[in-house]
């Protein structure tokens, strides 16, 4: 048995969501009240150990948490629809986290912030408190589903894996357990399936992510950086720092009149030549050189720093990083992934003919319903019954398994139900997955019955 606290809709998305991620075939919610189903929910305590165990690892039970219902007036614990630490919860939440018993899950909300979960065989709390809890829920639970009055009490069952749900309408004296026990028993699907299901969930995503083809982003070096003079100078940076070189000589043009005509004649030079970026550089460090060893170098006004900053816009625009660029597929990628998709869509296909053949949770269950409840019909939710304003759940989904017809009798419902093709004479025996099965013959046994009656 899985406990949530389940009076806030806003959770009820999480905990399917939740369910679905860890492989649920089913999630069971229980929609009746004490008053309408007395029975079923004194069955519920009575044998909740029973039923965690028959729906195992294959359907969870959801059930309303009676310590989060006595706080429901003071408005604590309440989750809601919105980004924090407890819905970041909910949103990864996990229910086999236990090593013990995987598939049982008790959630406590108000404590350290956060709900903790631990195993739960056992029922926590008395049976009229636990009672309490399903009757309070029960409202809240229907109308999230889109479920009206008149079709409670009633058993929904979300098949998580399959394209329907099922909505079975209990009779006063149904038994939960026996139900649970026939679903459980056959639920649609085979061993293994659960890995079939997750593995085409899989290939599903793989096949729609192949579809697209992508390209990436790399580092990519500049391959014709500019690296004479003229590409230089329509680099701003560069162009802007030989503007100001200009200047600069033209300001200290009275200090040392000879070596400022050999360097603007030099600089022209190399202008006119679209010299190398490596003469250009090479041009700059003599500069720096002559004017550092110049007798009149503080006249010069640190021409020696120009020309340092010149060097070093000129070695940056002729040097560039590389940068973050979009590398669109190449066609060896492409022939590459339409190879892949093509494998995944041959293996999604093969998996989809296998899972088809399957009956399905919700086929089980409308099934194990006539065998428990009697002749059934089978009708998707009326049209006003699923259209509605902020409907939190897709109630198309849902339909309704009725009880139409009389009961069984009690024999039919007390004694075992086996789904055995052919004819079985004796007694049938149900069990799954049995290594070994051992008959006894009864023939010395009889025997011994006929000599005792002849010496009778």
């Amino acid at each position: 048995m899985w406990k949530v606290p389940v009076t806030a809709p806003e959770a009820l998305p999480y905990v399917v969501d939740a369910a679905r991620r860890e492989r649920y075939l089913g999630l069971m919610v229980i929609l009746a009240r004490t008053a309408e189903a007395r029975t079923l929910h004194e069955e519920l305590v009575r044998d909740w150990t029973s039923i965690h165990d028959v729906t195992g690892q294959s359907i969870a039970v959801l059930c309303p948490d009676p310590g989060f219902v006595l706080r429901e007036s003071e408005k604590e614990g309440r989750y809601y629809g919105i980004e924090n630490s407890v819905t970041r919860y909910w949103s990864n939440l996990t229910l086999d986290e236990a090593r013990d018993l995987p598939h049982t899950r008790l959630v406590i909300p108000g404590q350290d912030s956060l709900p903790r979960g631990r195993p739960l065989p056992l029922p926590p709390y008395p049976a009229e408190v636990q009672q309490a809890a399903w009757t309070e829920a029960v409202t809240r639970c229907a109308t999230y589903f889109g479920i009206r009055e008149s079709r409670l009490p009633a058993l929904l069952v979300l098949c998580l894996r399959d394209e329907r749900d099922a909505l079975i309408q209990l009779r006063p004296q149904t038994s939960i357990y026996r139900l649970c026990k026939r679903i459980a028993s056959h639920p649609g699907h085979e061993p293994g399936d659960e890995d079939r299901l997750e593995e085409r969930d899989e290939l599903a995503e793989l096949v729609e992510h192949l579809a697209i083809g992508r390209g990436h982003h790399a580092l990519v070096p500049d391959n014709d950086p500019p690296r004479t003079m003229r590409r230089l100078l329509t680099v701003a940076k560069v162009s802007t720092q030989f503007e100001g070189l200009h200047k600069h000589l033209s300001m200290i043009a009275n200090v040392d009149p000879d070596l400022n005509l050999a360097w603007c004649t030099r600089l022209d030079e190399l202008t006119e030549s679209d010299a190398d970026h490596n003469a250009v550089l090479s041009y700059l460090s003599e500069m720096a050189q002559a004017v550092h060893a110049h007798p009149r170098r503080t006249e010069l006004l640190n021409l020696n720093k120009k020309a340092r900053k010149v060097e070093r816009a000129v070695k940056a625009a002729a040097n560039p990083p590389p940068e973050w660029r979009y590398i669109p597929e190449s066609p060896a990628a492409r022939a590459k992934r339409e190879a892949e998709r093509a494998r995944a869509q041959a293996k999604l296909a093969e998996l989809e003919r296998v899972l088809n053949r399957r009956p399905g949770l919700a086929a089980a269950c409308e099934t194990a319903a006539r065998a428990e409840l009697g002749a059934c019909e089978i009708a998707q939710l009326e049209l006003d019954e699923y259209i509605g304003i902020l409907r939190g759940y897709p109630t198309q989904r849902i339909h309704a398994v009725t009880p139409i017809g009389p009961p069984p009798d009690d024999g039919a419902n007390i004694a075992t139900h086996n789904d055995i093709s052919g004819t079985v004479h004796g007694t049938a025996v149900q069990a799954g997955h049995i290594d070994a099965v051992h008959f006894h013959g009864r023939r010395r046994l009889f025997g011994i019955i006929r000599k005792r009656g002849r010496r009778q």
